[in-house]
């Protein structure tokens, strides 16, 4: 089998979509971080890298895609019963917010492709950021995500606070509302020290034609002494997708998710490439293996939350993925 990599990206509210191949190994915590396709891992926070000094615009690359075994579908009993022993820990002041996950595995259907599969999440989420990867360490993944993690130009930076999960026909509830805060108020506080004049946006609809997202934008500018790098240790992982406080909230996912999410709640996005500097978290998104496809999901759990709503949630996060794989 070929050892090459590939990475194909499409900026949100963009046409043109990018392709980069390396034969070379994809490159680990390297030092100068300067132009190329970054990835990390949730359960380690390494980041991975593809550098291709000659990407290419609108032409998918010929390769041998990279399938790894994908995990099984999470049990439905053993999910709802780990929301409502989350809700009971947050009531008790263990947490304050933990972001539970689970997969959805779906059959590949006989025909399936890869670059049609691209090209219609590109169709169908033209705000979002939609990628397929394949790599011989983690196999082949596909998304198309809505939550920027950091955007920059020279000095300047944007990110968002993202939470909240509703379809068209209901309202936000204060659970929602308060999500939302406990993120925004989490995102300003640990840039604080690395930028000024920043500025916050009031919560506003993101609607990503499936569900609808509370949405914050933050802006600001780096101190002189300070990189983009910087910002993005202390926002990843981001309490949108493991929780309040960081740390307990993730050895708590470690140990009682089933699955390892691998790339999903890490970042992705290209830095320096193609006039292209910003990454995002890695949500909705699929790993593809030989026979199947598996999806990943998840949502934020606090006090109040009902376990079957927060797992309905998830199946609401899933048509996303599952509007280009039933056509």
């Amino acid at each position: 089998m070929s050892k090459k990599s590939i990475a194909v990206y499409r900026m949100p509210k963009e046409q043109d979509f990018f392709s980069l191949e390396s034969e070379l190994p994809i490159l680990q915590d390297d030092k100068d971080k300067s132009s190329g396709f970054y990835f990390s891992d949730f359960e380690t926070g390494t980041k991975y890298s593809i550098r291709d000094s000659h990407p290419k615009t609108n032409s998918w690359p010929n390769f041998d895609p990279h399938f790894n075994e994908t995990s099984e579908t999470s049990d439905q009993n053993y999910y709802l019963a780990k929301i409502k022993e989350i809700s009971e820990k947050i009531s008790e002041g263990v947490f304050t917010k933990v972001v539970f996950s689970k997969i959805k595995n779906r059959e590949k259907k006989n025909g399936f492709e890869l670059k049609n599969t691209f090209l219609s999440l590109c169709k169908k989420h033209p705000n979002a950021f939609v990628y397929c990867i394949s790599t011989p360490k983690f196999g082949t993944w596909m998304g198309a995500t809505p939550e920027l993690l950091i955007d920059t130009q020279n000095s300047k930076f944007k990110t968002v606070s993202l939470a909240g999960t509703r379809t068209k026909e209901v309202e936000w509830t204060k659970k929602e509302r308060k999500e939302q805060q406990v993120v925004t108020d989490f995102i300003t506080q640990n840039i604080a020290p690395f930028c000024t004049n920043m500025n916050v946006s009031k919560p506003h609809d993101l609607d990503t034609g499936s569900v609808i997202h509370l949405k914050s934008d933050i802006e600001g500018e780096l101190k002189k002494e300070n990189s983009i790098w910087e910002i993005t240790d202390v926002l990843h992982p981001t309490p949108a997708v493991c929780g309040i406080p960081t740390q307990l909230a993730k050895k708590y996912i470690l140990q009682n998710e089933k699955h390892e999410r691998e790339l999903y709640t890490g970042f992705i996005g290209p830095m320096n490439l193609n006039n292209h500097s910003s990454l995002f978290v890695n949500l909705r998104c699929m790993q593809i293996g030989k026979k199947m496809i598996s999806l990943y999901l998840g949502g934020g759990i606090m006090a109040d939350s009902i376990a079957q709503n927060e797992w309905i949630e998830t199946e609401n996060k899933a048509k996303t993925l599952l509007s280009v794989l039933t056509e």
